[in-house]
């Protein structure tokens, strides 16, 4: 079958025109991908400018009340959710924890992680913004992990996390 096709042609003209067709898919599909990767790159962009422009000076301002490891200039910056959980015995034992870091010595450049729309009981329709912040303590480097939730008139801190080597030195020595 293959050798009488060889001889004839047209079967030279079908297969061209099927590896042809497969390859034009292929190109076509490989572009939509690229396509669709340069456009969810701009939005991500886009969406990343926006909240820079409010959330940077807002961390730059609230990281040294946060980190001063005195739950009394933490609490008017925390959401009403988060207040819940920082009033209890384990939130504040948690804030205890971090005061392990000692004094903050500087800021790195926040890093945005992404949002999401979310209803909260006390703030109803909310915004919650997510970032990364490398931060120098007396003791050595850490990051925070923070999300921030803004009810359109101001930003709350809903949920944050520090991550260091001191926490895991300490785990292991013990």
């Amino acid at each position: 079958m293959i050798s009488k096709c060889l001889s004839n042609s047209r079967c030279l003209v079908v297969e061209n025109f099927i590896m042809g067709s497969i390859l034009q898919r292929t190109l076509i599909f490989i572009g939509l991908l690229v396509a669709g990767l340069v456009i969810y790159s701009a939005w991500y962009g886009i969406k990343a400018d926006r909240h820079d422009e409010t959330v940077v000076p807002y961390l730059e301002s609230t990281l040294p009340k946060l980190t001063s490891w005195q739950y009394s200039q933490l609490e008017p910056l925390l959401s009403p959710q988060a207040r819940i959980e920082f009033d209890s015995d384990e939130g504040q034992e948690v804030y205890r924890l971090f005061s392990k870091l000692g004094r903050l010595e500087s800021i790195g450049t926040p890093e945005y992680l992404g949002d999401r729309s979310e209803t909260s009981e006390a703030l109803g329709d909310i915004e919650v913004v997510a970032y990364q912040v490398p931060l120098q303590f007396e003791t050595g480097l850490g990051v925070i992990k923070i999300n921030l939730a803004s009810d359109g008139e101001r930003y709350y801190i809903q949920h944050f996390g520090i991550h260091s080597e001191i926490f895991a030195n300490a785990g292991s020595s013990q």
